[in-house]
Formats: C-alpha cells, structure tokens, sequence
C-alpha cells in the first residue's frame, strides 16, 4: 500500500510540473490561461483602432475617429492627439483636459472601441491571415474562425506573440488564453 502511494504523490507531482512548464519552453515565456478582463481599462490602444468619442451635448466634437499610422487622431479643434499607448480611459482624460483647458467648461467626454485593431493566426490552421477581433476571443475560437487545424496541427505548444512596450513577446499559450488584437497566434506542425 505505501509503494501505491508513492508512485500515485510522483504521478501528482509530475503532473503539477509539467502543467507549470517544468519541461523547459526553449527560452519562451509562459503564459497559463489569462483571466477575462476589461479591455477598457488594460488595452492600449495603437495603429487601426476605430474610435467613438462623445462629448455630451457637442455633436461638433463627436464622432467616429481611427487611429492612424502615427498612433494619432485627427480630433476638431484640437488637432492631432496622441492615443497609441493609452487606455481608453487615458485618452478619455486627455481630451477633457484638452478640451476644458481651451474650449469647453468640464466637458462629458466618452471614449469606447468601436472596432479593434485584427488579429493574426499562422501557421497549421486551413484558412491562416487576418481576422477581426472580438473582446474576449480565445485562441480555441481563432483556430475555429481559420477554418481548423489542419490534419497536421498540433494543438500543444501553441505560440501567441504579442507587442509590448519592450517589444514583441512570445508566449506559450493553451487553447483557453485570451487574446487582444493585434496578436499573432502561430499553431505548429507536429512530427510523427
């Protein structure tokens, strides 16, 4: 009975390794599956973001904006404004600032996503390239909206490269985590 018990805590204990990465990940960071988040608080915004901004009772001001190749917005009376980086509740206070210290009296500024930026999927998938993004979004779901895996795919050791302020990093992601727009999910070919 005791040498059942042994092997089954080394199974437990293997099991628990290799669901932390103990097996080495080549130098890759690695990401267990992200929890759901507001994306309107943790999102930075970039490049191909479309915009809603509302300031209540200023239709002149309000209206759909994208962000474009500079990371800018072209807004009225303020000119360009710089939204790659920010939040959305970030760029929200720059426009109320802007607009209170020139323009407006305390203005009720509104700032939303309307469509965000694409994602990419690469890779062993039938149908690989660009695809709108969708708060949310899994990797299982990408896979689903390229058409599949292909017959050679391996659904392990999937890797989902994302930009950060140091630059782009790769993760070693499961079909659960949860992407943000403008990653790139790369789905590997397995050997045998």
């Amino acid at each position: 009975m005791g040498v059942l018990r042994t092997i089954a805590a080394g199974l437990v204990c293997a099991a628990i390794l290799a669901a932390c990465g103990g097996g080495g990940g080549g130098g890759k960071a690695l990401e267990t599956a992200p929890q759901a988040v507001d994306i309107n608080q943790t999102y930075k915004l970039d490049s191909g973001d479309r915009l809603r901004i509302n300031v209540f009772g200023q239709p002149d001001v309000s209206g759909e904006f994208e962000i474009d190749s500079s990371g800018a917005i072209n807004y009225p009376l303020l000119g360009p404004v710089q939204a790659k980086g920010e939040t959305v509740e970030g760029l929200t206070k720059i426009i109320h600032d802007k607009l209170d210290a020139n323009f407006i009296a305390d203005p009720r500024v509104n700032v939303e996503v309307v469509n965000f930026r694409p994602f990419f999927i690469l890779g062993e998938v039938n149908q690989p390239g660009q695809y709108p993004y969708t708060a949310g979004l899994t990797v299982r779901q990408a896979v689903a909206l390229a058409g599949g895996y292909t017959r050679r795919a391996s659904s392990s050791g999937i890797d989902l490269i994302r930009q950060t302020e140091k630059g782009p990093v790769t993760y070693d992601v499961n079909e659960d985590s949860v992407l943000l727009p403008g990653d790139t999910v790369e789905v590997p070919r397995r050997f045998f």
